[in-house]
């Protein structure tokens, strides 16, 4: 039967994901069922599900012992950042803690002899291999396989060291491709506190969707930024802006608003680049907001009004001076586009552009 394996690590390095596709793809070659999450695109069921039945589905899961690795497993504060590597080494551990020390799945691999400091604590007493040693790397391959030169042999048998095994084919990395329109650090910095609109009742001008910042500041660098990049006219719609409401039954007026990178447009930018967008991963960032307008509140209707009518409308950074709110017009970006949208058309699809605005609800 072929032996299954999941490989875990920790993105710390290019250098280490490269290590981690060759030993996954060499292992394969050796009829073992190798699996990694580089092989995956966006899995279905969400990562954390995917990560959880590899693990339990795996004959044996190799746990590559890198400083990042180690320190997501020593990492008790809670900090966020890193989740997909914190989350599937704890359920290793807490695996091998229900096994009471009778491991024999869970198999510690270096990358060299520097990072047997690395191991975490749970995985110390177990036998280690280090990948890119091919002698090493030969012992490991034969335990998987269940094969030994050591192996006791039958009494006038010689011991059979090696099996016909059929290889598997290996697998191909996506290209990842990252693009966004934001610059996270400045908008951590800026902090949005909301939107207003400018609208003219009298439909004189198309209307402005104006961004609000904590710090007035940052808020301008970002849309100076925004303007430098992409002129006066958001010609290829690349800003997709998205505002989602119904999303309360008690508050029927709250909406949520979701800024980001236009899919289509970025789908065009890896063409032509050269990329399949069929065999390659897209990042994006994007950021989402959530407005509590009170009872009785038209702001949002009235933009929506105005931008039937003129079928553009303008985004901007707005100031609040003296408390009055200035909309920052040298900063004024044209777009046609803009997704009005309502919380039951998007958990419709869990694959949604807007499906991240809910989060794990």
């Amino acid at each position: 039967m072929t032996k299954k394996v999941f490989i875990s690590y920790a993105h710390e390095s290019e250098q280490l994901s490269d290590s981690v596709l060759s030993l996954s793809n060499y292992l394969r070659s050796k009829g073992i069922d190798s699996e990694i999450d580089q092989y995956e695109e966006a899995p279905q069921e969400g990562w954390p599900k995917w990560m959880a039945r590899q693990i339990q589905q795996a004959d044996y899961v190799l746990v590559v012992c890198s400083e990042l690795l180690y320190k997501r497993a020593n990492d008790h504060s809670g900090d966020e950042s890193g989740l997909g590597v914190k989350w599937e080494t704890t359920l290793i551990l807490q695996h091998l803690y229900t096994l009471n020390s009778k491991n024999d799945k869970y198999i510690p691999i270096i990358a060299n002899n520097a990072d047997t400091k690395h191991i975490p604590l749970p995985l110390q007493p177990y036998t280690y291999y280090q990948f890119n040693n091919q002698e090493s790397l030969e012992k490991l391959k034969n335990r998987i396989l269940g094969l030994s030169k050591s192996k006791r042999p039958d009494l006038g048998t010689e011991p059979e060291v090696e099996a016909s095994i059929k290889p598997l084919d290996p697998k191909e990395r996506k290209s990842m491709f990252f693009s966004s329109i934001i610059d996270v650090d400045l908008w951590n910095k800026a902090k949005w506190r909301g939107m207003a609109f400018v609208s003219d009742p009298s439909l004189q001008a198309a209307p402005i969707a104006g961004f609000v910042f904590e710090d007035d500041a940052a808020g301008e660098e970002i849309f100076s930024s925004l303007k430098k990049q992409f002129g006066d006219v958001d010609s290829e719609d690349e800003i997709r802006l998205s505002f989602i409401g119904e999303i309360s039954d008690k508050a029927p007026l709250d909406y949520k608003v979701h800024i980001g990178s236009e899919w289509q447009a970025i789908v065009n930018k890896m063409e032509s680049a050269g990329l399949n967008p069929h065999e390659s991963l897209f990042v994006g960032v994007t950021r989402i907001h959530e407005m509590n307008p009170p009872v009785g509140s038209k702001n949002l209707e009235v933009f929506k009004h105005a931008y039937n009518y003129f079928k553009k409308y303008y985004i901007t950074n707005i100031k609040v001076i003296d408390g009055q709110l200035q909309p920052e017009f040298h900063n004024l970006i044209e777009k046609k586009k803009v997704h009005f949208r309502t919380k039951s058309d998007v958990i419709k699809n869990p694959n949604d552009e807007d499906i991240v605005v809910f989060g794990r609800e």
